[in-house]
């Protein structure tokens, strides 16, 4: 006789916790740790301070001064000037407004007084005189802004996290100390000379004084300013045997003419930059004022200068015209078929090929495309520098990597986040506000001279700064 099984009793379904109801507990909690936050940001910064002024008075609270040890301390009466550890004692606190990354809270300063009744001056390691955001604030704005934000969206990533809203001008004032980073960087001898040193421009827009004197909805009366395109000359150090590409140095100016590349140039040479210290290849895109500011500054004996290959190819892609009746179409095709040519010629290391693939372009495209072939014929010459340099390397028994000696591509990674800020920014107010951004871009990019790749970019800026 068979065994009847029980049934099984149904299963009841969990009841679901609606979406919004979710969100508003996580905020309830949210709100429980930031005041848990606040509390403890504020136990320990007042910890910190009167962990100061014991150590300036020389003994705890509720001690008697003649229990001090009988020093000389850093704090001055503002009465009698004299800061005898023993005329020190605690004159209670006065309140006042920190702004930290973690939360905006209210600490107790603590006061010192002298037995002449005069108040003694203190300046605390924890907290700056008239400081009212600490340093971490400080720094994250800087970062904010190398990541391309712009003083609006800096304001709200700020208050979103400990509630209060900054001043654009304040953020601005913190993004523009990396400037005196940027001057530092530039007065400085070059340490490391780079084997490799590229020469380029990247073009931004910036603002300048007219002259004249405006009013603005407000009736505040303004100088009036205008936008005017300006050129980043940026001289970078390359190591040709590691890839390694970082900025020398760097010179604003209206037009890329012989007297602003020659400040520049002259620059490098007094920091150090010659044949002597190791330079020996020059790469740019052969500009007329470029050209004329190396013939005039003398880096040393030996040194090589290559004409970019990309500017090079691009010379010769412009100089293509096309057959007669061409369309669009065709005639886009054309100049990717000469291109393509003419870029197998400096594929090889190898003299004699590239000499070879010369030839051969002359010959498929001399009757075609004349200027194309007089454009490659009179930039040649300068293109070959990079085998030289191939051949001093051989020498020393080092392998440098050809792409390293030919053109400035590499490079345009940064040329693009430079060319990045500057769009965020639209223009920029000021010089100093240009330095700072285009230090900041260094940083964040890792290309300031020996930065390490195992420390975040952001403990890099702020401790040159404060070595700046």
């Amino acid at each position: 006789m068979s065994r009847r099984v029980a049934r099984r009793r149904g299963q009841r379904k969990l009841q679901r916790v609606e979406r919004a109801e979710r969100r508003a507990a996580q905020a309830e909690l949210e709100a429980s740790l930031q005041a848990e936050i606040a509390d403890v940001v504020q136990r320990i910064v007042e910890q910190a301070l009167a962990d100061e002024v014991t150590a300036l008075v020389g003994r705890a609270r509720y001690e008697r001064r003649q229990v001090a040890p009988p020093v000389r301390t850093a704090a001055v009466c503002s009465g009698c000037q004299i800061g005898w550890a023993t005329r020190l004692w605690r004159a209670g606190s006065y309140e006042r407004t920190l702004l930290t990354m973690s939360a905006a809270v209210r600490v107790r300063v603590p006061r010192v007084s002298c037995i002449c009744g005069s108040t003694v001056r203190v300046e605390f390691a924890t907290i700056a005189p008239y400081e009212r955001s600490w340093g971490d604030v400080q720094a994250w704005a800087r970062e904010l802004s190398g990541l391309c934000l712009s003083l609006a969206d800096m304001r709200e990533v700020v208050a979103r996290e400990n509630g209060r809203t900054l001043a654009r001008s304040t953020l601005n004032g913190w993004v523009h100390q990396v400037a005196d980073l940027a001057e530092a960087l530039r007065r400085t001898p070059v340490t490391r000379v780079p084997p490799v040193v590229m020469l380029d421009g990247v073009w931004i827009t910036q603002f300048e004084p007219t002259g004249e004197v405006s009013t603005d909805a407000l009736g505040r009366r303004r100088p009036a300013k205008r936008r005017r395109k300006v050129v980043l000359l940026v001289a970078y150090g390359v190591d040709p045997v590691s890839g390694e590409h970082w900025v020398l140095d760097w010179e604003r100016a209206t037009a890329e003419d012989e007297p602003s590349w020659l400040s520049l140039l002259e620059r490098l040479h007094q920091r150090g930059v010659r044949t002597d210290t190791g330079l020996t290849l020059l790469v740019h895109d052969g500009s007329s004022g470029l050209d004329a500011a190396l013939d005039t500054v003398h880096f040393g004996p030996g040194l090589l200068r290559q004409r970019c290959l990309f500017h090079v190819l691009r010379n010769i892609r412009d100089a293509v015209r096309g057959d007669p009746g061409m369309d669009r179409t065709a005639r886009r095709a054309r100049r990717q078929a000469v291109l393509q040519d003419a870029s197998e010629i400096w594929a090889t290391t190898d003299r004699a090929e590239i000499q070879r693939q010369r030839q051969l372009f002359r010959v498929t495209w001399r009757d075609r495309e004349p200027d194309a072939v007089a454009a490659l014929d009179r930039l040649f010459p300068k293109t070959l520098a990079y085998l030289d340099a191939l051949a001093h390397a051989r020498e020393r028994q080092e392998v440098w990597q050809p792409r390293c000696l030919r053109a400035t591509s590499i490079l345009e990674r940064l040329n693009r986040a430079i060319r990045q800020k500057a769009r965020q920014a639209g223009a920029f107010h000021s010089e100093r506000g240009l330095t700072a951004a285009l230090a900041l871009v260094v940083t964040h990019r890792r290309r300031l001279p020996d930065q390490p790749d195992d420390i975040p970019w952001t403990h890099t800026l702020e401790a040159r700064l404060l070595s700046a």
